[in-house]
């Protein structure tokens, strides 16, 4: 029996998918966020590791042919993972893809890469970012180029012949165009100017009074900066811009600055790719699989540029295609067309 493993850490969660295509049995287990940058590399490590030995137990209880969806504990400290795997499931780990949001650097991926190939000595393991996960469940691990659109955005694309590039996902403060966060900020920022006599007019301040429950601009201070997820707070404000733009030209503006905001980051990856991609685009992220307008609005600004383009939500978990991606990097070269066609069907029912 071998075994392949695909995480998607988020910022927010973090989910693993443990895959026997043997048996064509499968195990998700859903856990708390792993984004280095905000969680530390050693918690990091901790809650992935935690995930696995989770789901390494569960797999053998797994009738062929079925799959186990079970949510982590996520209240209280990061809890280190077992001292011990057990190593007659660990020698058959043969594919391990660690799609770990924030990850970007060599240095942190060659990090991550050491310490879980000394968890995983049989496996092939491979650290790369998150975006991928959501591109390889889309696609089925074909060429394509995934938006996402939540509180932080990017964009990133895959070349027939496997190479990658990406555009955006550089955080709040130097980046995030187009994304909830960039949506709400702007939002709230027309609602004060207006407020303030020095932006047009917007049912955005009314909408900002009864959200913040607030009669003068100054006090949405305190409600912004003395949040304790002050990001959240402001992202949480995209919603009701979107609401607002049937009726609202500001509001409407806004969408339209962020549809070209992902135009742009879209564009760009096709360009670094030498146009090498296919016209698959994979909407994921909150604000394009919940809400038509933006979702309306960048489709009809990107075909303008690109035309043929092909716009489609993501349903798959993107955990399901880290396991692509780690199965395609034991395989990919190895295998008969027919016999990696066979893997790939059953891969696609993973988590689902």
């Amino acid at each position: 029996m071998e075994l392949y493993i695909g995480v998607d850490g988020g910022g927010t969660k973090t989910e693993v998918t443990l895959y026997n295509p043997d048996g064509q049995t499968a195990v998700v287990i859903t856990g708390r966020a792993s984004n280095p940058n905000t969680v530390g590399i050693d918690n990091a490590v901790s809650v992935v590791m935690s995930l696995v030995c989770r789901a390494l137990a569960e797999i053998e209880r797994v009738p062929a042919g079925g799959n186990r969806t079970e949510a982590a504990e996520c209240k209280g400290e990061h809890q280190p993972h077992p001292v011990s795997l057990d190593a007659h499931l660990t020698e058959r780990v043969r594919g391990l893809s660690l799609c770990m949001s924030g990850v970007d650097r060599l240095d942190q991926m060659a990090s991550l890469s050491s310490r879980f190939q000394a968890e995983f000595p049989y496996a092939k393991v491979e650290v790369v970012n998150d975006a991928l996960a959501a591109l390889t469940a889309g696609t089925r691990g074909t060429s394509g180029v995934v938006v996402i659109a939540g509180t932080g955005s990017i964009a990133a694309g895959e070349s027939w012949r496997g190479r990658t590039a990406r555009a955006g996902g550089y955080g709040n403060l130097i980046g995030d165009e187009g994304s909830g966060f960039d949506i709400g900020r702007r939002g709230i920022m027309a609602a004060i100017q207006y407020a303030e006599h020095r932006g047009p007019s917007t049912q955005l301040w009314d909408v900002a009074q009864e959200v913040f429950r607030v009669r003068e601009p100054q006090e949405i201070i305190p409600r912004i900066y003395d949040s304790v997820h002050s990001i959240g707070a402001v992202a949480s404000f995209a919603r009701h811009v979107l609401e607002a733009v049937s009726q609202d030209a500001v509001a409407l503006e806004i969408v339209k600055e962020s549809a070209r905001a992902f135009v742009g980051m879209t564009v760009s990856v096709r360009e670094q790719l030498a146009e090498e991609v296919s016209n698959r685009i994979v909407l994921a992220g909150g604000l394009f699989t919940h809400t038509a307008v933006l979702r309306d609005a960048f489709d009809s600004s990107l075909r303008r540029v690109w035309p043929g383009v092909v716009c489609e939500p993501l349903t798959e978990r993107p955990s399901s295609g880290a396991v692509l991606r780690a199965l395609r990097a034991v395989h990919q070269e190895k295998m008969a067309i027919s016999k990696w066609q066979q893997v790939m069907a059953g891969a696609r029912r993973v988590g689902r």
